[in-house]
């Protein structure tokens, strides 16, 4: 609905620009490079926008839940444990921090340099645990919550996550140099080439 609204916005800016100075430049061709910018400059501006305008949107009525709430228990020591599954993920993907997954910056890696990040940086363990590591493609697609975009994630358990393209640690059989990832804004599991950097959620099993 959201993707909807914002193609019909978009065409709507872009059509009321070019009524309001397309006569102007077929008046004056002399104007018509500055004209040109200012569309830019304003299109320009609308895109930079869109993220703070885009806002989860959910379908309880009409989809099933996919990741409902008490599935997961929220831990105090940062981690979620997903009981229907026998996992746990650390509740902020990589870079991020705080209760909430509100500080930080998150980090961006590409398939080859998250698997070298996580034997060089979960030395030190977290909530007391050093077996973190990537998700396979069937473990991070758990996470999707399919009755929401943007993002298709269960907020109220992963509180701020972003959206964002998450690698998993599964390769795709053909072509050899794709990985499977999940796009947290529709939930949807694809696969890319490997040296394209996405972000890094990191689970471990509870068994």
């Amino acid at each position: 609905a959201f993707n909807l609204a914002v193609h019909h916005l978009c065409h709507g800016i872009i059509r009321g620009l070019f009524e309001r100075y397309g006569v102007r430049m077929r008046q004056n061709n002399s104007n018509k490079s500055t004209v040109i910018t200012k569309i830019i400059l304003v299109f320009g501006l609308f895109i930079v926008a869109l993220p703070v305008m885009a806002q989860q949107v959910c379908m309880p009525d009409s989809v099933l839940s996919t990741a409902p709430t008490d599935q997961y228990q929220q831990k105090n020591d940062g981690t979620v444990i997903d009981d229907k599954n026998s996992l746990m993920w650390k509740r902020c993907l990589e870079g991020k921090t705080g209760q909430k997954c509100e500080a930080g910056e998150l980090t961006l890696l590409n398939w080859g340099e998250a698997l070298l990040w996580l034997g060089s940086n979960l030395n030190n363990g977290f909530a007391g645990y050093k077996d973190w590591r990537l998700p396979n493609i069937r473990e991070l697609n758990t996470l999707a919550e399919m009755q929401c975009q943007s993002p298709a994630i269960n907020t109220g358990v992963f509180t701020n996550a972003p959206v964002s393209h998450v690698w998993s640690s599964s390769p795709h059989s053909f072509p050899t140099d794709y990985s499977w990832y999940v796009d947290f804004n529709n939930g949807s599991s694809i696969y890319d080439f490997r040296h394209n950097n996405k972000a890094l959620w990191l689970v471990r099993d509870i068994n």
